[in-house]
C-alpha cells in the first residue's frame, strides 16, 4: 500500500520500497527508484535540490520558495516535479506574468522572433540583428544567430532547461554533428527535432532512431548518397556511419564481438541499411539562396518527386530485387528487417539498444556527463543494473540517479564545463528575463563560453563531442580567461542597472537591479550583511556553506559592507597584509569581520546593491564554482 501510494504521488515514476520488505527494514535506506538507492529524507535539504538543478538544468529558475518546497518533499517525489521533458515546466523556470509566451522548443522560432522587430521581441533593439536568420549580405543562413540564441534561451525564463540541457547531450556529445559538417539549417532543425523527440517519448531507441534517421546525420556523414544497385545487390558510399552507429549512438566499440565478424558482416551490412536517406529540399527555404539551406531533416522514405524537383529514389536506392522487396540483413547475429531505411532502423534499434555493450556503456556516459566524473567499477555496476531496471528510459534513468545515494555521496565530484559553469552562475545572477534582455549580449554567457573553448553546435572533438569538465579543467588558458571575464567585466554578473530601446524610435528604457526580491530579510525586516554573504554563497555554490570557510567569509563580508577588499578594510595603508584563518578566529582583525558581517545593508542604495555584484564575482571566481561536489558531511 506505502510503494502504491508513493507512486501515484510521484505521478507514475516506478518506486520500490524494497519489494514490501518488514516496516522494520523500510526506515533503513529501502526506498529506491528504479533500482538506485534514494538518498535519505533526512539528508534531502535545500543544498541537495540545488545541487541537482545544477547537475541537471543550469541551476534553473526556481523560486526560494519551490527549492524549500521540494527540500521538505520525499525526493522521489520532488525529482519528478524538478525534472520532466514539458515544453514549460512552471516550477523549474515559470513564466514571468504578462510577458510574451516564449517558444523555447524551437530555436528556429526563437531566432524568428528574437531577430525580428515584433513589438512582442523583449530583445534590445541594438542587438536584434545578431539573432537574425540570415546573413543579409551574403543571403544565406547565418551561424552567429544561432550560437546566440541557444544560450539566450539557456537563461531565459519560461525554457525548461532540463529538456534543454538532455537536448544539448544528445546533439552535442552523445549523437553529436558539427554545424560546419551539416549547415546551420541542417543543425538547428536536428536540435529542434531532438527537443521534440524528447517531448514525445524519453526511450533510448526512440531517441536514437530520431537521430539516425534524421537528415542532419544522413547529409554529416554523407550516407545520404549511398545506395544499393537494385539488381545487382552492389553497394555504392561509404561505411562511415554504419560504424559511428554503433559508437557513439549506442556505445558499441565491437569489443564484445569477433572483429572479423564485426567489421565484415555487422559494419558491411549496417552500410547497405544506410541507403535510400537522400534528403529533401524546399526552395527559398528561410528565404536563403544556398541551397544547402533548403535542405530538410525529415527524410522521406519512399520514391518521390521533392519541392525542388528532383526525382527522390529512395526506396528504389534501399531494394535488392532478388532479396525481395522486404529484405533482411545480418547485423549483430540478428536478422534485421525492412522495405526501407526506416523500418530496418527502427528493428536495429531495438537490438543495438539492448546490447551488452550498450547496456554496459551508455548509462556511465550519461552519469559522466551530467553527474560523476570518476566511477567506480562497484558504482558502475549499480548504474548499469538501474539502466535496465529503468527499462532504458532516459527521463527515469536520470531522475533515479538525481536523487541516489550515489549522485549526493561525498565523494561525487564533476569538473563544470565552460557551457555549465557560465550559464549556472548567470542563471543565478540574472534575476528576470528584463535584466537578460536588457543587458547587451555579450554580457551574458556566450563570449566567455566562447573564450574558454566551448561553441554549441561546434563540438571541439567533432563527432565525438563537445568540451568536457576535464577539458576544461586542464585547459590552462581557461581560468585566466573566467578570471578576466569577472575582472575586465564585471557588469556580466553585477551590473545594477541598464538603458536599453526596444524600438528604434521608442523612448529609452531603464532596468535597475533589485536583489531584494530574492533575498530574504531577517525577522526584524533587515538585511544583514553576514545573512546576504551566506545566502549568496548558498545560491552559487550549493553546499550549504560547508566550503565558505573563514577567509571567504571576511572578504565577502567586507566587499558587502563597504566596497573593498578585507586587507583595505583592516588597514588602508597595508592593503596587501595577508591574513590567515588563525587571525580570524580572534584579536582585532576577528573584531572588524564581525562588525562587517553585523552591518545591515541599505538595499534602495544602488551602491549597496552594487556592492552584492562585487561579492558575486569574488564568489563565482573560487575553486568551487569551477565543479560540483556531494553531500558535505
Amino acid at each position: 500500500m506505502y510503494s502504491k501510494l508513493i507512486g501515484i504521488l510521484a505521478g507514475g515514476a516506478l518506486l520500490a520500497v524494497s519489494h514490501l520488505l518488514p516496516a522494520a527494514a523500510w526506515a533503513q535506506n529501502s526506498v529506491r527508484l528504479d533500482g538506485l538507492e534514494v538518498v535519505q529524507s533526512s539528508d534531502w535539504n535545500e543544498s541537495s535540490v540545488r545541487r541537482v538543478l545544477q547537475a541537471f538544468a543550469f541551476g534553473g529558475h526556481a523560486s526560494n520558495k519551490q527549492i524549500g518546497r521540494w527540500a521538505r518533499l520525499k525526493p522521489e517525489i520532488a525529482v519528478v516535479q524538478m525534472l520532466n521533458f514539458n515544453a514549460v515546466n512552471r516550477r523549474l523556470s515559470a513564466p514571468e506574468p504578462g510577458a510574451a509566451v516564449v517558444q523555447c522548443t524551437s530555436m528556429t522560432e526563437l531566432q524568428q522572433l528574437w531577430g525580428s522587430n515584433d513589438p512582442a521581441n523583449p530583445v534590445r533593439q541594438s542587438d536584434r540583428s545578431f539573432y537574425s536568420m540570415l546573413n543579409d549580405d551574403l543571403e544565406i543562413l547565418s551561424p552567429v544567430g544561432l550560437y546566440l540564441t541557444w544560450p539566450r534561451a539557456m537563461h531565459t525564463r519560461g525554457c525548461n532547461l532540463f529538456l534543454h540541457k538532455v537536448a544539448f547531450y544528445l546533439t552535442n556529445y552523445h549523437a553529436s554533428i558539427h554545424v560546419q559538417n551539416a549547415g546551420v539549417g541542417l543543425i538547428r532543425d536536428y536540435y529542434d527535432d531532438t527537443v521534440k523527440a524528447l517531448m514525445e517519448s524519453s526511450r533510448f531507441e526512440d531517441l536514437m532512431y530520431q537521430a539516425a534517421t534524421n537528415g542532419a546525420v544522413a547529409f554529416a556523414y554523407g550516407h545520404f548518397a549511398s545506395y544499393v544497385h537494385p539488381f545487382t545487390g552492389e553497394f555504392f558510399g561509404n561505411d562511415d556511419f554504419a560504424r559511428e552507429y554503433f559508437q557513439l549512438l549506442f556505445g558499441i566499440e565491437g569489443t564484445m564481438e569477433d572483429p572479423e565478424y564485426h567489421e565484415g558482416v555487422t559494419i558491411e551490412n549496417n552500410a547497405k541499411l544506410l541507403t535510400g536517406m537522400m534528403v529533401d529540399a524546399k526552395p527559398g527555404r528561410f528565404n536563403s539562396a544556398a541551397q544547402r539551406d533548403w535542405l530538410l531533416t525529415g527524410i522521406d522514405f519512399s520514391d518521390h518527386f521533392d519541392e525542388a524537383g528532383r526525382q527522390i529514389y529512395n526506396r528504389t536506392a534501399h531494394i535488392d530485387f532478388r532479396k525481395g522487396p522486404f529484405s533482411c540483413l545480418e547485423i549483430l547475429h540478428h536478422n534485421i528487417c525492412g522495405a526501407t531505411a526506416s523500418e530496418k532502423l527502427r528493428a536495429l534499434g531495438r537490438v543495438a539498444a539492448s546490447h551488452p555493450e550498450s547496456m554496459a556503456n551508455v548509462p556511465l556516459k550519461l552519469v559522466r556527463f551530467f553527474g560523476d566524473t570518476v566511477i567506480t567499477p562497484e558504482e558502475a555496476e549499480g548504474l548499469q543494473a538501474a539502466w535496465q531496471d529503468a527499462e532504458l528510459d532516459i527521463l527515469r534513468f536520470l531522475r533515479g540517479y538525481a536523487v541516489s545515494t550515489q549522485f549526493h555521496t561525498e565523494d561525487s565530484f564533476k569538473y563544470w564545463s565552460a557551457f555549465e559553469r557560465n550559464l549556472i552562475m548567470h542563471n543565478a545572477a540574472i534575476l528576470d528575463n528584463e535584466e537578460s534582455f536588457a543587458k547587451p549580449f555579450f554580457l551574458g554567457p556566450v563570449v566567455p563560453m566562447f573564450e574558454q573553448n566551448a561553441l554549441v553546435f561546434a563540438p571541439i572533438r567533432d563527432v565525438f563531442g563537445g568540451q568536457t569538465g576535464n577539458d576544461a579543467a586542464n585547459d590552462r588558458f581557461g581560468f585566466r580567461s573566467a578570471l578576466n571575464q569577472n575582472v575586465d567585466r564585471p557588469e556580466a554578473l553585477g551590473t545594477t542597472e541598464q538603458y536599453y530601446r526596444l524600438a528604434e524610435d521608442s523612448a529609452p528604457k531603464v532596468w535597475r537591479k533589485d536583489w531584494s526580491k530574492v533575498i530574504p530579510a531577517n525577522a526584524a525586516g533587515d538585511h544583514v550583511v553576514g545573512d546576504v554573504a551566506r545566502w549568496l554563497w548558498q545560491r552559487f555554490i550549493a553546499d550549504g556553506g560547508a566550503n565558505f570557510d573563514a577567509i571567504a567569509q571576511a572578504q565577502v563580508h567586507a566587499l558587502l559592507a563597504t566596497g573593498f577588499d578585507f586587507a583595505a578594510v583592516v588597514d588602508r595603508g597595508n592593503i596587501d597584509a595577508l591574513y590567515s584563518s588563525e587571525d580570524l578566529e580572534a584579536g582585532f582583525v576577528a573584531e572588524v569581520d564581525r562588525e562587517l558581517a553585523a552591518t545591515v545593508m541599505n538595499f534602495a542604495d544602488p551602491g549597496e546593491q552594487a556592492r552584492i555584484g562585487m561579492a558575486v564575482n569574488f564568489i563565482t571566481m573560487l575553486p568551487y564554482a569551477f565543479a560540483r561536489t556531494g553531500e558535505s558531511k
